[in-house]
């Protein structure tokens, strides 16, 4: 029960917004951020809708109807792109599958996370990030994902203009979808500021980190790549050029 404690008094605290378009695709198909309890999934309503990320077990209901409010039913999802195994990111990927058909793309170093259904030993980068350990919830339905990503996938198959690349760093399988007009959902390569949950728009290093360099230089690539918005699974939207001044990016 304590690992509930803290996730569900922030979110009677501070509550769950509905879901807002905070973008659209080179295609002009909406981009659509849907807060859950623990995370936020993306949905992009393209004809064959696609989802990033998934959410916590218990957020079926939530995000049900947050689909259906933009008009969008679960059985109409084509395909779920996982930035992660870990279980506010997982945690729903097996329901959705068994619901709605869609494919379930999860990096190759995840691979051990899903089949087990647990996040794994969470690396945390300091004392405030250990102290939280036991109140993150860690454990959800296992599954195997349709595709284990290894190398970089088109999403045009989905009449959409980007592609989802590997960017181990946060976790072993960490992936980074990034499309055409140069925005580009990270998962949990940062977060906003405390959590996302006050300065959502601040950039900020994330508490739990596999590997902080490799996650460090994702960063930096994505920015010397040309990404403009960056997408986050706690807080954001952020800019570019705050995410260049709070981690130090040179540009050249």
């Amino acid at each position: 029960m304590a690992r509930w404690v803290l996730p569900a008094l922030l979110a009677f605290l501070l509550g769950c917004a509905g879901p807002s378009v905070v973008g659209s695709t080179k295609e002009g198909f909406p981009i659509v951020r849907i807060p859950l309890r623990l995370s936020s999934v993306y949905l992009i309503e393209a004809k064959r809708p696609v989802l990033i990320d998934s959410g916590t077990v218990g957020d079926m209901a939530d995000l049900d109807q947050a689909l259906k409010d933009q008009g969008v039913w679960l059985s109409q999802a084509a395909l779920v792109v996982l930035t992660h195994g870990h279980a506010d990111h997982a945690g729903l990927a097996a329901d959705i599958r068994a619901k709605s058909g869609a494919e379930i793309w999860l990096g190759e170093g995840d691979l051990p996370l899903a089949r087990a259904g647990h996040s794994g030993d969470l690396a945390a980068t300091g004392a405030v990030a250990q102290g939280l350990k036991p109140f993150i919830t860690t454990v959800y339905e296992d599954f195997e994902p349709d595709v284990a990503v290894r190398a970089p996938m088109s999403l045009a198959p989905y009449g959409i203009d980007g592609e989802v690349l590997p960017m181990p760093g946060h976790t072993k399988g960490s992936l980074v979808v990034v499309l055409g007009n140069q925005t580009a959902f990270v998962g949990d390569m940062m977060m906003g500021g405390l959590g996302g949950l006050v300065f959502a728009d601040r950039p900020a290093e994330h508490l739990y980190e596999a590997d902080r360099e490799a996650n460090r230089k994702n960063i930096e690539r994505l920015v010397k790549r040309g990404v403009v918005t960056f997408y986050l699974g706690h807080g954001g939207p952020l800019r570019r050029e705050d995410v260049i001044k709070a981690f130090g990016i040179l540009e050249r």
